[in-house]
Formats: C-alpha cells, structure tokens, sequence
C-alpha cells in the first residue's frame, strides 16, 4: 500500500515539473501563477516522502531529477536560472516537509539489517527476466501467478498502451512542438532504462549499484518497472494526441465500421472479466477459482489486438470524441480483465463489514490482563480466515495486541538477528506469552502436524536425549491424542522410555482411554463413536472443530507412575506407534527423591508451553516460562562478557525474577515503580533504539543496552532490551522517546 501511495504521486512531480520548466509558459504566467505552481510541487514532493517508502520516493526523484536538468538544457540559455531556480526551491521546501518522515527512517535504515550492505542475492531478488518481457502483451502466459509468482514482477499496462506509444515514436516531427519530441525521447530512454535496470541479476551492471549511496540500500530491481510504466503511459497520452490531431471532424461510414472491431472485443473482454469467476467461499475469505479466467487470457491477447489494430485503422476516419471513447473502452475492458485475475488472487479482500468483525480469537486475549507479546508462526500464508484469527502480522496491531513478530522493510539490526535465532529462552525475555499457529486444512499427516507442532516446546521423537541425572521416585505426563476416535481401549499410542547410568531401560506406555485419549472427545460427532474412555483430564481449554466447525471443550488428560525404588534417570526418548502428527506430548514432569520437581522440558532447553486454546483458524500456546515486561534482577544475576556487555542469564523464568509495577505503558513513554533489596538492574522487555531517554527518582539515567540469553552461541552479544542500574530502595523510572528529529521538534517535547 505504501508503494502506490508514493508512485501515485510521480506524474504530478513531472507535470508540475513541466509547468514550471516551460520557458514559453513562463512568460504568459503571472507572478502569483507561478507561486502557486512551486507551492503544488513543493507540497506534492513533501506528500510522496511522507506517505512512508523510501525507496519508491527516490524512484520518483532520480528520473524527476534527470528530467528537469534535459528541459532546463533545452531551454534558451538566458532563462535557465530563472526557470531552475524557483523549481530548485520548491524541491527544497518538499524536502523540509518530509523530513519528519527522511530522518526517521534514514536513522533506521543506518541500523536496519541493511545498514552494513546488503548480500548480493537478496538485494537482487525479485528480478526480472529478460523472458518476462512477453508478459507485457499476455500477462498469464506461466498460468496463475499466485502464490508462485510475485506482483513485484507484473507490469501489463494494456495491449493499447503499447501501440499507442509506437504510434508517439513513429510519428514524424511535428515543427509547431519541438519540446513534444524531446519529451517523447526522454520517455522512451526512461522507460528502457528502466526494464534494464529491472532486471537485476541478468543485467551485469546491475551489482555496481552496491557501490552508490541509498540505492545500495534497496533491494528488488523489479520495482525500477515504475519507470516502465511511466513511459508507456505518457507515450500512450502522447500517440494518442496525434492520432486525435490528425482525426477528421466527423465520421464516416468504414470508420463507424471499424470501430465495430475494438468496441466487440471491449464487450467481449468486459465479459470476461465480469462473469468467468467463481464467487465460491467469498464471505469466509477462501480463495477463488480463477482457471477460467487464466484459461480466457490465452486467447484474449489476440482478441485485444485485433481491437487495436482496427482502432488504429480508423483514426482516419472517426472523429475524435468517437475514437477517444472507443479506445477507453477498449483499454478499460482490457485492464478490467486483468484485474479481475489479480482480484480473486494477490488483491483478494473481504467486504468492510467482514474486515472490521472481531476475530473470535480476541476474546481468549481480552480475558487476560497485563502487559504481553505474542509470536505468530511464519512459515505459510494462510487464507484470509485465517490471518484474522491467528492476528497474522501486522494484524495484531489492530486489536491493540502486541506481537513480537512485524513485516517491515528496515528491522533494527540486533532486533532482526533476535528473531533469525529465536528458542524458548528468548520467547520468555521477550515477554511473549503465547505462541500462535495459524491452521492449515488438514489434508494429510502433515498438514496435521504443522497445525500442532510447537518447536519451543515439542520433545523430540524417536531419539534419546541425554540430561542430567535426575533420581526419579514419581512421573507425570500431559498428552492428547489427535484423529483417534477408532482406537479400542488399551491401544498403544506411544511410549516413554527411560535410561539410567547402568543402560537399563524402564517403558512407560500412553494408552487410548487409561493414560491418554482423543483431544476432541467431547465434541458431539466424536463422543458418539468412540471407542475408548476418557482417563483423568489434566487441561480443559476452548475449543471450535469439525465440518462444519462446532464449539466444544479441548482436554489434554494426564498420567503418573510412581518408582519404588527411585529411578536413576539420565536419558529419555518418546517413541510413537501412531504417527507424530496424531500424539502429543506436552508435559513430562519428573518428581526427584528430595521433594522437588523438575520439567523435562526445561532439562533439554525447551520451554514449558500448553495449549490454551483452539479453533479451525488458530491454536494457542500459553508459554507459562514468559518473563514480565518489566522486572528487577539482582547484580549477581546479571551476565557480564568480556566487553563488559551486560546479557540476561540463561534459564531465567518467571518466577525467578520480581516483576515491577507499570503506572504508564504508551508508544512514548513508560513509567515504572521499582523496588529493591540489593543493587540490581530494572529490566524492560522493549527494543533498545536511539532517541529513548530515561529517568530514575527524576534525575537522568543511562539506559543500558541488554542481550538476550546466549545459550551454545559463545561470548557475543546481540543488545536488544534495556536496563537501568539501580541502587538498594524504591525508585521511580521513566522512560521517554525523545528523539533529536524535526518530529520530536514538532511535537513540542522539550
């Protein structure tokens, strides 16, 4: 959306340009004329910096640039600094309006994982083919583009367009226009200037760009195309002008006939567009059936281009109002076509209504209190449905949730490095409270297993893992079976094996119906077929399955041995008769000889997670590990490397640390109530970045930038939290942003 917000702007930035370039325009001008042309460019210039992409901003200007530099060149050498002058300070003044927007984010852009350059591959992905070029005349020649394909590498315009913009390059000089034709030259340069620029890897220039200050930090050649688009759409406007000039001012009988051609295969193209789509599943978001459509396009290209060729053939005969409406009819008809491909795929979207309904999920969230993240699992794109339920980024925003995870362009450096190396002890640092699994349709054992499997928390299967020996007098085990309803009481779902000093190995089973049983047992459809019972139940959590989905409560059920003599236990493994998908094991909780508990879990590095909740859109996992967004340490917990960088320590859970009071938590300011027995550390689970200030008793404070537990990853630090030292006592902390930007200037913080 960003993207389209800033190219809206590009052809005003030239018409403007244009306008105030034209030394003949200039002089039949007034004064207050051309005040107001600089003012529309400065303020259109200021727009396209704040509506927020970077990247296409500067797409806009270089051209815009090389523009104005070819017209003031073309200009009588006496007027140039009269015409370049006020056009120079209208840029400047656009500047000084986006600057709020520029400093920011070239701040960001210093400390994103761009700043230190970017890996060829990536700042050449998404190029395009030179073979693609075909797609701008039959845009679905490789079929459905979606989810294969990407909108970064389409750039139909319309069959009309390009036959239009021939027409401008092949039309002979006009003498009463000569900046008409310089104009039409530096279209056409722009424009293949910009396909070769797009693409990318296949362009063996194209690498030296790593080489210039800010293109250096953009990535995808494939945008470059903005300046394709440009030129064909202005040569267009320019061929058809000529056509119309030389039109005759009245049509004649073969021109009427003509234009039957391009209004025919208009009519046919509009139904095309309008009644080969499948409006299957459009209130639930699902994806609709394009094949008919994509099956029309191979032979509407040719279609489009017999109505081109006898539009062409009646400029000579037609007048102009007539061949003007002809020809937006055609090109209209053919751009409906195509978007009616991308409207049922990239551009799907849902009626207002369905957009702002609350996702059932919100009301698991509104129910708990406090400050907390959540993590949603990236690994798929999920249907609309989905998205919603599962606040699939950057959705968590809208209903006022916090979610570590975030799609932007530019991520600050060490935040982005935090999320490549994400395990359970950063999921607890970073307050995140509940790990989300958007839902795919189970169609086989693995879609069944994505929808379940949580690798913060699952034990590895069908392997021993070694852990410190633990003397084990008792044993607990949570688990749920998926998909067995048909399993006889007694049938042996899985096992727990487990191996002391001496190699001798004890085996605990998990049984339908005596240690575990079907999750869904409940639900009314399951309850009436089963065939085993239900054993005592450790969790009951919401829950929505079955076709079509139905409320109903989830249970995972639990199951204890007790070992007389104890136990000497020093490696486990989970060893499963059903497939991995169908068995879930959430909680192994070993009880020791001298009274104490310990989790498995906790023992391998993973974190201790249940499910809360579960829908056909949505699972949740509660992380009962999760630090508070705000707590105290004690010095002698802290972590110091070698650098003197301060780190939390591993294995650090909730209820190892005391948590602090929030009197104020917004987007700037933060305010925290303190309390400490000894020196330590008040730790914040928020992003350590630039322009953030503090105060501890209203006096200023350093604030300390925090790593992240560095378990199996040496001495190095990724600083990503904050911490202010403190003293013994009670202590009042407040953070605020106070950036040194035209936006903290602006907003009257002092």
């Amino acid at each position: 959306v960003s993207i389209l917000s800033v190219a809206a702007w590009m052809p005003w930035l030239f018409a403007l340009t244009q306008r105030m370039l034209d030394a003949e325009g200039k002089r039949r001008r007034g004064l207050w004329a051309s005040l107001g042309l600089g003012a529309a460019l400065a303020l259109v210039t200021g727009l396209q910096f704040l509506a927020g992409h970077p990247q296409m901003s500067l797409l806009n200007l270089l051209p815009l640039g090389v523009f104005a530099l070819w017209r003031l060149a073309t200009a009588p050498r006496g007027e140039r600094v009269a015409l370049g002058a006020p056009w120079a300070a209208a840029m400047a003044v656009g500047l000084l309006i986006g600057l709020p927007q520029l400093l920011p984010a070239y701040r960001l852009a210093l400390l994103s994982q761009r700043g230190a350059g970017l890996d060829p591959e990536f700042f050449t992905g998404y190029s395009f083919h030179p073979l693609l070029t075909a797609t701008f005349f039959s845009p679905f020649l490789l079929g459905n583009p979606y989810p294969e394909g990407s909108v970064e590498l389409m750039a139909y315009t319309g069959l009309l367009p390009l036959c239009l913009a021939v027409v401008a390059l092949w039309r002979p000089r006009e003498r009463q226009a000569p900046a008409w034709h310089l104009d039409t030259l530096f279209m056409a340069a722009l424009g293949i200037i910009g396909l070769l620029m797009a693409f990318g890897r296949w362009n063996p220039l194209y690498l030296h760009l790593q080489a210039v200050p800010l293109l250096n930090l953009f990535r995808i050649p494939a945008r470059y195309l903005a300046w394709t688009s440009l030129a064909l759409a202005t040569l267009a406007a320019m061929g058809a002008d000529a056509l119309q000039r030389a039109a005759p001012p009245r049509s004649d009988r073969v021109g009427g006939l003509l234009l039957l051609l391009p209004v025919g295969v208009s009519v046919a193209a509009l139904m095309v567009a309008l009644t080969l789509r499948s409006d299957v599943a459009l209130a639930t978001g699902a994806a609709r059936d394009v094949s008919a459509l994509i099956a029309a396009w191979r032979w509407l290209p040719l279609a489009l281009a017999l109505g081109c060729a006898g539009l062409l053939l009646a400029t000579r005969r037609t007048a102009a109002p007539v061949w003007a409406f002809a020809a937006c009819l055609l090109l209209g008809a053919d751009l409906a076509a195509y978007g009616a491909v991308l409207e049922d795929t990239y551009n799907a979207t849902w009626p207002r209504a369905e957009v702002v309904r609350p996702p059932r999920s919100l009301d698991f969230f509104q129910q708990n209190e406090g400050l907390y993240r959540l993590y949603v699992k990236e690994e798929i794109v999920p249907a609309l449905a989905v998205q919603r339920e599962s606040f699939y980024p950057n959705m968590a925003a809208t209903w006022g949730l916090s979610s570590a995870n975030l799609y932007l362009p530019l991520v600050p450096r060490s935040y982005d490095e935090t999320l490549q190396e994400l395990d359970a002890e950063r999921l607890n640092a970073m307050n995140i409270r509940y790990y989300l699994i958007p839902q795919l349709l189970p169609v086989d054992e693995a879609a069944e297993l994505y929808d379940v499997h949580n690798p913060f928390g699952a034990l590895p299967v069908e392997r021993w893992l070694e852990i410190e020996g633990q003397e084990v007098q008792g044993i607990e085990v949570t688990s749920f079976l998926s998909h067995a309803a048909d399993l006889p009481q007694g049938a042996l779902a899985a096992e727990l094996l487990l191996r002391g000093d001496d190699g001798q190995v004890e085996t605990l089973p998990l049984r339908a119906g005596i240690e575990s049983a079907e999750w869904a047992y409940a639900r009314e459809d399951v309850a009436e077929v089963i065939t085993h019972d239900m054993p005592e139940v450790a969790n009951t959590w919401p829950a929505r399955s079955g076709f079509p989905p139905g409320e109903h409560p989830g249970h995972s059920y639990r199951a204890t041995w007790r070992f007389e003599p104890p136990l000497e236990v020093t490696a486990v493994m989970l060893r499963l008769t059903l497939p991995e998908a169908h068995v879930r094991v959430e909680r192994v909780r070993l009880h020791t000889a001298d009274g104490s508990e310990a989790l498995l879990g906790h023992l391998l590095g993973l974190g201790d997670h249940e499910i809360v909740y579960r829908s056909e859109d949505v699972l949740i996992y509660r992380n009962h590990d999760a630090l508070p967004r705000a707590y105290v340490l004690a010095e002698g917990q802290m972590v110091r490397h070698e650098g003197g960088e301060l780190a939390l320590p591993s294995a650090l859970r909730a209820g190892e640390v005391r948590e602090v009071a929030v009197l104020r938590y917004e987007d700037h300011v933060v305010e925290l109530l303190a309390t400490l027995d000894e020196p330590g550390y008040l730790v914040l689970a928020d992003l350590q970045y630039p322009g953030w200030q503090a105060t501890v008793d209203g006096q200023p404070a350093p604030i300390l930038a925090l790593g992240l537990p560095e378990r199996d990853r040496g001495a190095g630090v990724s600083p990503a939290l904050r911490a202010i030292g403190l003293v013994p006592g009670q202590h009042m902390v407040r953070f605020i942003y106070r950036p040194w930007s035209a936006a903290a200037i602006l907003s009257g913080e002092h």
